[in-house]
């Protein structure tokens, strides 16, 4: 497959008001699609723009952001690290959205075959679900985490085509969804039915006010997702002055810039949509630095990966069992000795015993202490019956 059939170059308009750049800046660090495609070997990270906005029509001006925020993220310094980044151009809106679609599709299927992990640079997060579909066959136990202010699960939508991803993604055949974190909702914008389904299917929700009051713990959160939808609906308006629903309540700035930077830790995470950031409304450019920053914090989470999946043989462990009073039952918990970072065993059921013995959760000290106190966590009782089926 050849990428440039579906990937313009940056626009020179991108350059023109840079002005002057320090020689460590990710313009002069980072290979961009000009007058032709970049030679992807050897690159971490590609960049996609999506310049689509006519899914719904208070997308207009969503098509702009990918271009804006390269403006404000081109003049970025470039993390310590050595970095190996590829910039591929802009997916152009076809003649159909489904049209723009195949190619977000397709873009994403060749960077998973080339294992280059993907940022997106939408557009809006209907877009999401090209960016699902693109793991059919590559992945058939997908974890989703989804920051965004409402739960997009209108199960009587009337015009579902485009609109109302996550139901899109939960009934998708065939199904290879394992699991979705969705985090960041604010209540008064989400039905009960949606909790109540979200609940019965065993996936997370975290409110934003539990996601702000322990911001640490969404680390093991994106520790264990394969993509990220990030809608910048879910950032409060005086820090982001230009998504597409300009929400009072949200994820500061700092905040957003800090999850970014855990799913870019994340060991298995290969792409990372962020979406709604409204390129007419964006007056004072605070929108899309704020985003060029997310962006910057992302990069600066995968060259800090640390790969720290836990076996048994492993000498980078210790080993902590638990039980409870009332039953023989315990739960093996693993904490790193390097960076401290916490995984949880979760037996497969009996029934599938042709799998490998146990599975492994990312998971925190907090969890550890619950079963101390002979609580089972959630984050295990959940994982549980999900392998239940």
């Amino acid at each position: 497959m050849n990428l440039s059939d579906f990937l313009s170059p940056v626009p020179e308009s991108v350059f023109n008001h840079l002005g002057e750049t320090s020689p460590k800046s990710l313009v002069n660090v980072i290979d961009i699609h000009t007058k032709q495609m970049p030679d992807l070997t050897g690159v971490h990270i590609a960049l996609i723009g999506v310049k689509e906005e006519r899914i719904q029509a208070q997308h207009q001006g969503v098509a702009a952001s990918p271009d804006l925020a390269r403006k404000q993220l081109y003049k970025l310094v470039q993390p310590k690290h050595d970095i190996k980044i590829a910039d591929l151009g802009n997916i152009e809106p076809g003649s159909s959205v489904n049209d723009t679609m195949f190619a977000l599709n397709a873009c994403l299927q060749e960077l998973h075959q080339q294992k280059i992990v993907t940022i997106i640079l939408g557009g809006s997060s209907d877009l999401a679900y090209a960016q699902f579909t693109s793991y059919q066959g590559v992945n058939q136990n997908l974890n989703v985490l989804v920051a965004d202010a409402k739960i997009d699960l209108k199960q009587h939508d009337p015009d579902p085509v485009y609109s109302n991803y996550l139901y899109k993604l939960i009934t998708h055949q065939p199904n290879y969804l394992f699991n979705i974190v969705h985090i960041g909702n604010q209540a008064y914008f989400v039905e009960q039915e949606s909790l109540d389904a979200f609940d019965k299917m065993n996936f997370d929700v975290y409110r934003l006010g539990h996601v702000r009051s322990k911001m640490q713990e969404t680390e093991p959160l994106a520790r264990n997702a394969d993509m990220v939808i990030f809608s910048l609906n879910s950032i409060k308006a005086a820090d982001v002055a230009a998504s597409v629903e300009m929400n009072p309540n949200g994820f500061y700035g700092e905040e957003a810039c800090q999850l970014a930077r855990y799913a870019g830790m994340g060991n298995d995470l290969t792409s990372i949509g962020f979406y709604d950031l409204n390129g007419l409304k964006d007056q004072h450019h605070c929108g899309s630095k704020l985003l060029s920053q997310m962006i910057w914090y992302f990069i600066d989470g995968y060259y800090n990966r640390k790969n720290d999946y836990p076996t048994i043989e492993s000498k980078d462990y210790m080993i902590y069992r638990t039980t409870f009073k009332n039953s023989d039952y315990e739960i093996v918990f693993y904490k790193n000795i390097y960076n401290e970072r916490w995984w949880m065993e979760v037996p497969y059921p009996r029934e599938r015993s042709n799998q490998r013995g146990t599975f492994m959760v990312p998971c925190s000290y907090a969890d550890y202490q619950s079963a101390l106190n002979d609580e089972i966590p959630d984050r295990w009782m959940r994982a549980h019956q999900k392998l239940l089926y």
